[in-house]
């Protein structure tokens, strides 16, 4: 019999994943199938906090698939269907990114969307708010409405940013947005894929996401 809870995880199957793969993480599943031993997992959900790439730091990484299935072997293999990803990038470490350069411009995460702060020497010139499309793997601002010194619209025709986020790869499809106060939320679909359990298997599914060799790795302390 499958366990039933919505929420269930193991300490034990975290550590002993964390350990092969050198990086925090956490599993949640709804159902497990297979005895004695479960090798089958019901709507599966693998998170990745404090997750940094070439660029940006996100506030967490986290794969879902409908089913998870592992395959004892040498090598062993899983099996991963309905799968998808989602991103979550923070208002603290968009901030943190941006202080890094000088900038005429300053994002800001609202509930409606992706605020952009624009100034001249220090003088605020425009704020208009953009929506995010992802255009041959990059994640787009384009901008929606606009409050420019009296002349509206002006200053945002001209605008076109982007987020600090390396170029996705043409495996995965933009499936939703979400905004709130200080937080984004961009998910994505994969198409169902296996892998051998070996080493180098976590490079090898970054590149599902990446069109180039963008590790993802745990924020470590001396990035704080």
């Amino acid at each position: 019999m499958g366990q039933t809870d919505s929420t269930s995880r193991s300490d034990v199957i975290d550590q002993l994943v964390a350990s092969y793969l050198k990086i925090p993480l956490k599993i949640y599943w709804r159902e497990t199938r297979g005895l004695p031993f479960p090798d089958t997992f019901i709507d599966a959900r693998l998170e990745f906090a404090g997750m940094t790439t070439s660029w940006l730091r996100l506030d967490s990484v986290i794969w879902r698939a409908g089913e998870v299935r592992f395959v004892p072997g040498f090598p062993a293999r899983l099996y991963v269907r309905s799968p998808s990803v989602e991103f979550v990038v923070g208002q603290a470490e968009l901030d943190r990114w941006q202080s890094r350069f000088s900038l005429p411009y300053r994002l800001e995460l609202t509930e409606s969307g992706i605020t952009v702060h624009t100034e001249l020497a220090g003088f605020p010139l425009a704020e208009f708010e953009t929506g995010l499309t992802v255009v041959d793997g990059w994640f787009v601002l384009e901008p929606k409405r606009a409050t420019v010194l009296g002349v509206p619209g002006y200053v945002s025709s001209l605008f076109r940013g982007y987020l600090p986020v390396p170029p996705l790869s043409g495996e995965i499809r933009l499936a939703g947005i979400e905004h709130a106060a200080g937080i984004l939320r961009v998910r994505f679909d994969i198409d169902d894929f296996d892998e051998e359990v070996t080493p180098g298997m976590l490079s090898r599914l970054q590149k599902r996401l990446f069109s180039f060799n963008s590790p993802l790795g745990p924020t470590r302390r001396d990035d704080a």
